[in-house]
């Protein structure tokens, strides 16, 4: 019924006594010979840092990009108010209109221009 095989729990509470000694101590990671692994250890770290590094600017500039966008929906809101005012300011008689506003004298002329030959 079993899988065969007996546990010695003896040996297993000896084990994870010597683990927490171990690690109240500090030698856990030398016990371990972690120390054979350092320039690996050194290099994930480096790619890490890196990594990190990238992701924190790829997102400042997608910040940017936000704004911008936010920025040219305004000026294209903007620039259609302004071509509206432009276009209806073609016409000659607002263009009187604004003249005689202004208090000017300056008004349209009453009958064609005369050809000098």
């Amino acid at each position: 019924m079993g899988l065969g095989f007996k546990i010695d729990w003896k040996k297993v509470g000896h084990a994870f006594k010597e683990f927490f000694i171990s690690l109240g101590r500090g030698d856990l990671l030398t016990r371990l010979r972690v120390d054979r692994l350092l320039p690996y250890i050194l290099y994930l770290f480096a790619i890490g840092c890196i990594s990190i590094w990238m992701s924190y600017h790829a997102e400042q500039t997608m910040l940017k990009v936000q704004k911008n966008n936010e920025i040219i929906r305004t000026l294209k809101i903007y620039n259609a108010q302004k071509t509206y005012e432009i276009v209806g300011l073609d016409r000659i008689a607002t263009i009187e209109k604004m003249l005689e506003e202004s208090g000017s004298k300056v008004k349209a002329p009453e009958k064609p221009a005369d050809v000098i030959e």
